[in-house]
């Protein structure tokens, strides 16, 4: 390959990458304001400044870039597999997953895609599926990574790291989550902090080492 066409691919990379991220950047936008029904490739494409062509060259279909758009959000959280750090110990890391967990799930568009996801259970079950992949199983695999890695490191004791990640996330979401989805008031702060810092203490006593 000459050196002007080596070049010229050096320079293409960077203006590919951009483009997807904003079709994704886009993608988010718009599914989490309109939903799954309500948003097409031509309203993405057009938010993102791309040809609707550019769109299904990096995402191939609409399903497939509703479920990226749903992994990214997750990801940008910080929850994901990357974000948490398997060296900390379980009386700090654990209230601190708690606390993007729930910024997470009570965000306006969390709300939203839910809502959107159950809503079209019956006449779209695909997107119930990938909601399910993309968002809250990809967090207890990111959990049950670190809790797995606690037991390895003997801080905690957890058999199944996967069932504990699950135990967790589901005991934290409880009350504030349910409040947000029916639009009836948050929790205050301080009780909020009570609640979540009860559900930690009685995990680890749960998971506490022999």
């Amino acid at each position: 390959m000459s050196h002007a066409i080596t070049t010229a691919v050096k320079r293409g990379r960077p203006r590919s990458e951009e483009k997807r991220r904003q079709i994704m950047a886009a993608a988010i936008e718009l599914f989490t304001a309109n939903g799954f029904e309500g948003t097409n490739v031509d309203d993405i494409a057009a938010a993102a400044g791309v040809s609707k062509q550019t769109v299904y060259s990096h995402f191939g279909c609409k399903e497939t870039l509703f479920g990226l758009a749903i992994s990214t959000k997750c990801k940008q959280s910080g929850i994901g597999s990357d974000d948490l750090d398997l060296d900390e110990p379980p009386e700090r890391m654990l209230p601190e997953i708690a606390r993007r967990f729930l910024q997470l799930i009570t965000s306006p568009e969390a709300t939203r895609v839910h809502a959107v996801c159950t809503g079209s259970a019956e006449t779209h079950p695909e997107l119930g599926r990938i909601y399910f992949e993309q968002g809250p199983l990809q967090t207890v695999e990111a959990v049950a990574g670190y809790l797995e890695a606690q037991d390895r490191a003997g801080a905690l004791r957890v058999e199944n790291p996967r069932h504990a990640a699950w135990q967790f996330l589901c005991m934290l979401k409880a009350e504030e989550q349910l409040r947000t989805q029916f639009n009836i008031g948050r929790m205050d702060q301080a009780s909020l902090q009570a609640y979540v810092d009860d559900c930690v203490a009685m995990f680890l006593r749960a998971y506490q080492p022999a």
